[in-house]
């Protein structure tokens, strides 16, 4: 999620962004030269969702404001992208939508809704694909005051804030009831089961702090570990499992760099956050692992308030070095005197087919005074 972080509350667009943590240990300046020659291929593009509205005033815009896609492949070979929306983001009336493709994304569905706190905003859907089952994260809580609550300490902002859980044992076609797993915590990208079969979620708090939630028993209890921090907070953490074992978690900051942190027992401790020497926008970034053991970085890199070009780069040393990157989609960057003054192509996430291509989300953002919409996009990639 984008962060508003002034007065303890959130939205998930680019403009405007404070980092209010300060410290902790780092290390700054690994060096990232392209060693790999591997260039990953665009093989088509498509639309998952198209905002059906634009006016963040009108009282029938439902869905037209629509970011923070996840993606994941399900057991019965469908894949499932799910994103918030709403009129505008962090309205009460905010949603979590769903899209299914069964020809390996070259078309997708209707969306419906997956999820609906009534009164509160529903955000950042999140996927763990285990086995045969797919378990389904969300955070929901309340940003907005008005209309007026009671009990405002607790109901709104921060303190109001849950990560929830929710499990399919059927491909998607149904889902358990929402259970609350962690209490003032936020999810974004998809969670991982480690090869030693534990479930590790990627979560962080307001002020910027990351961390994982980890179940050791399939999903029923989760714990909380780790507090990762930079000098330009740490949030909306990605991770995956490097070939050693090891784990691997990009994190989100507000210096314009990728940061990066290495636990060598399972999620239970971090190394001092490094910062490297890519460029990154303050924003949410991907990493994955392919199941041949390379890795692919989806990110924003530019500098730090600027949401385009969306880039993709491959390792074959597990992160050690990348390769160059291929710009998957890019958006016009507003000038003085034009009416949209944020554009943004950007919170990119992954799923790998089986034949070893990969589909690749992201939302593409326009926002003015007047009109504030996101449409939800898709391409399939080759890594050769």
């Amino acid at each position: 999620m984008s962060e508003l972080l002034a007065a303890g509350k959130k939205t998930r667009t680019g403009v405007g962004l404070v980092a209010l943590v300060f410290i902790a240990c780092f290390v700054a300046g690994k060096p990232v030269e392209a060693q790999d020659t591997t260039v990953p291929r665009i093989l088509s593009k498509n639309v998952v969702y198209l905002h059906p509205s634009s006016d963040p005033y009108d009282c029938n815009d439902h869905y037209g404001f629509n970011h923070a896609p996840s993606i994941v492949l399900l057991p019965d070979g469908r894949l499932l992208v799910a994103w918030f929306s709403g009129p505008f983001e962090a309205s009460v009336n905010q949603v979590i939508l769903g899209s299914y493709s069964s020809d390996q994304g070259a078309t997708w569905g209707p969306a419906s809704v997956l999820q609906d706190f009534p009164r509160k905003s529903d955000f950042d859907p999140a996927f763990i694909a285990d086995g045969v089952r797919t378990l389904f994260f969300f955070s929901a809580g309340r940003e907005n005051r008005y209309p007026p609550i009671h009990d405002e300490k607790h109901q709104v902002g921060v303190a109001s804030f849950k990560t929830y859980c929710r499990i399919s044992e059927d491909s998607g076609k149904t889902w358990s009831d929402a259970r609350a797993i962690g209490d003032k915590v936020y999810c974004r990208s998809n969670g991982i089961r480690l090869l030693s079969d534990e479930l590790l979620l990627p979560i962080y708090e307001v002020p910027l702090v990351a961390g994982v939630l980890k179940s050791t028993d399939n999903g029923v209890t989760w714990k909380r570990y780790g507090v990762i921090t930079t000098p330009n907070g740490a949030g909306e953490p990605s991770l995956t499992q490097l070939k050693s074992g090891d784990i691997l978690m990009v994190l989100r900051t507000g210096d314009g760099f990728l940061w990066e942190t290495i636990s060598r027992d399972k999620g239970k401790t971090w190394s001092a956050p490094l910062r490297t020497n890519i460029a990154a926008a303050e924003t949410s970034h991907n990493v994955f692992r392919l199941s041949d053991g390379r890795l692919l970085l989806t990110l924003n890199e530019t500098s730090r308030k600027v949401r385009t070009p969306l880039n993709m780069r491959v390792s074959t040393d597990d992160g050690k070095t990348w390769g160059e990157p291929l710009k998957l989609t890019e958006v016009a960057i507003p000038h003085d005197g034009d009416s949209d003054w944020d554009r943004e192509v950007t919170y990119p996430s992954v799923a790998e087919l089986k034949d070893g291509t990969v589909i690749v989300v992201w939302a593409r953002l326009i926002i003015s005074d007047t009109e504030q919409y996101g449409d939800i996009e898709s391409a399939r990639v080759q890594v050769h």
